[in-house]
């Protein structure tokens, strides 16, 4: 059976590229120039991965185009864990101070409550961005439906998360109950979905990818509540 060659994406438009680079000898490399665009496939296959990181801080698209089409993240339940786990402990420190001096099983109930209502939200919206390509492929009347596209959106919508380890600079500078920290977590999260549904979606409208990854948080936090209400009323009293 023929291996099947591995393909790689241009930052800049997107275009397939068979390599990212040519080598010509030990250290010496050429990289890709992009079929369509004329510009480098992508660059940052040169950079150390912090100067990746700062661009994908800085919410550059190239940075995010680069982690999602062309770096092989191996590792993604280890990922998964870790924002899951950062959300629940921001939910619960938040529910901790609502509570007061609590017993220490009434505490770790609470944690276990943030916990769930952070793996509903995340698979809540995770559906919501594979219900849109159903919608969109139904729509084009494609039958290409392979697993790995889908298994692609669930990875790629997870890494979305990654603003949830700001928990991290709020339990060391004691920020949990600041209405500007909240808000500019909500508003960092809200435009790194962002910038991975345009990724994802490239040929939808921004305002669409906007609206629907607006309605996509929405709706995944208000499911959580809904699910979990009964049991935040009983943590409380």
């Amino acid at each position: 059976m023929k291996e099947q060659k591995e393909q790689y994406k241009c930052i800049n438009c997107l275009a397939e590229s068979d390599s990212l680079y040519q080598k010509y000898s030990e250290g010496v490399i050429r990289l890709t120039e992009c079929k369509n665009c004329k510009k480098i496939v992508d660059r940052y296959i040169e950079y150390e991965t912090v100067m990746v990181v700062v661009d994908m801080l800085l919410h550059y698209m190239e940075a995010y185009r680069h982690i999602l089409y062309n770096m092989k993240i191996k590792n993604y339940t280890r990922l998964i864990v870790i924002f899951l786990f950062c959300d629940a402990y921001d939910k619960w420190i938040t529910r901790k101070e609502a509570v007061g001096d609590a017993p220490i099983y009434e505490l770790e109930w609470i944690f276990y409550i943030a916990l769930l209502r952070s793996a509903t939200e995340m698979g809540v919206f995770i559906l919501m961005v594979l219900g849109l390509e159903w919608l969109m492929r139904f729509k084009q009347a494609d039958s290409n439906k392979t697993p790995s596209r889908w298994i692609f959106l669930t990875l790629s919508t997870i890494l979305g998360f990654y603003g949830n380890v700001a928990v991290v600079l709020s339990i060391v500078f004691r920020l949990s109950d600041q209405l500007s920290y909240r808000l500019v977590l909500h508003l960092f999260l809200f435009i790194s979905h962002l910038q991975i549904q345009r990724s994802l979606f490239p040929s939808l409208s921004f305002a669409f990818n906007a609206l629907y990854v607006f309605l996509a948080s929405g709706i995944s936090m208000i499911s959580s509540n809904l699910l979990f209400t009964n049991q935040i009323n009983k943590s409380i009293y």
